[in-house]
């Protein structure tokens, strides 16, 4: 059985990371019949709900002054690394091997952009050296001030690195680190995510196109639909309705 493509897709917060991961579910699945699953991090595994906790400012210590504060970047950080690890071992790789098309809602480059702002670099490669490579990561980029305005449309409260002084900060960690990735090998590809949500998707499918397009060819044909019964397709909203839409991705 040919193994399956692993597929991530990136941002900042307001980015439309989660919006875009699930239309190109449906993508995959209606347009090039082949089997797909959609994952996310945090996972929602034991240690994933314990980083969701955290990143809602609901777990955290009190500091040497007595102030209560979220716990130590480092130790968020190993979280991340061991929840991937758990995530790779449980969901994703037995997917992979059987042949299904994995997209993941944030992987290691999120770890390499937001928890740089208070961790060394070089450390967060090394903690997540054993997660596997994708073979292909989409960064949705936007402004930092343009994914403020969606966050606040579609959110009451702000998470642990949701302010846009550190966003801003992240964006830019973001592109050091893709730069990087893409001297070792990597595929990045870098869409922008500041258009009609029709643009960005067309963007999106012609950068996925390429890796799996050979898989759909060898795949069974989707039977024919009998007569009357309507067919599924992708429906694209007008660009008009795509801003409104795209502001609300969360």
């Amino acid at each position: 059985m040919e193994k399956g493509k692993f597929i991530v897709i990136e941002g900042i917060d307001g980015s439309g990371v989660t919006t875009e991961a699930v239309k190109l579910k449906e993508y995959v699945a209606t347009k090039l019949n082949l089997p797909v699953h959609l994952t996310k991090e945090p996972t929602d595994g034991p240690v994933g709900g314990l980083i969701r906790t955290i990143l809602a400012k609901r777990v955290g210590a009190p500091s040497h002054n007595g102030k209560f504060e979220s716990i130590d970047p480092r130790c968020l950080a190993l979280l991340f690394a061991a929840d991937r690890l758990d995530h790779l071992e449980v969901d994703i790789l037995p997917k992979l091997e059987g042949g299904v098309v994995v997209i993941c809602d944030r992987y290691i480059l999120s770890s390499l952009a937001y928890q740089s702002l208070n961790v060394d670099r070089r450390w967060l490669e090394q903690i997540n050296a054993k997660a596997i490579t994708p073979d292909l990561t989409i960064y949705l980029q936007v402004p930092p001030l343009v994914a403020e305005r969606r966050r606040n449309q579609a959110r009451w409260h702000v998470e642990l690195y949701e302010e846009t002084p550190k966003l801003q900060k992240v964006a830019e960690n973001y592109v050091e680190a893709i730069d990087e990735l893409r001297r070792r090998g990597q595929r990045v590809e870098i869409v922008d995510g500041n258009r009609p949500m029709r643009e960005v998707q067309r963007d999106i499918i012609a950068a996925v196109k390429p890796i799996l397009t050979t898989r759909a060819g060898s795949g069974r044909k989707r039977p024919k639909p009998p007569a009357g019964e309507p067919r599924l397709n992708m429906v694209f909203p007008s660009d008009n309705q795509s801003e409104e839409k795209e502001a609300l991705a969360p």
